[in-house]
């Protein structure tokens, strides 16, 4: 069950990665400070992904909360910046954070 969790996050952060070139390269909405943080954020993940496929530290913990966090505030912010419908964004961003926290939890049940 590990390695589906790892591949799982993987996979989460290609979708990442892919939803913030689009949004920096494609639409225009994120600005050039935003897509460094989240490339930080996604590095961060990545670092702690490796170390929790190498062994349990509940340390690691931390690092995917700090990551999540990071990644779904950035998002936020992002979507509600001018012109968005915030109704919209804000039930996007609590898909996220549902999302963020199951991640949590499954990595620390199958740890």
């Amino acid at each position: 069950m590990k390695i589906i969790m790892i591949a799982y996050m993987g996979i989460y952060l290609i979708v990442t990665l892919l939803a913030a070139a689009y949004s920096y390269f494609k639409t225009k909405r994120m600005n050039r400070l935003c897509l460094f943080l989240t490339l930080g954020a996604c590095l961060l993940l990545l670092v702690t992904l490796i170390s929790y496929s190498q062994g349990y530290d509940p340390l690691q913990m931390v690092g995917f909360a700090l990551g999540f966090t990071l990644i779904s505030s950035l998002f936020l912010y992002n979507g509600t910046r001018e012109g968005a419908q915030f109704v919209y964004t804000f039930l996007f961003s609590a898909g996220r954070f549902l999302l963020h926290l199951q991640f949590l939890i499954l990595l620390y049940i199958f740890r």
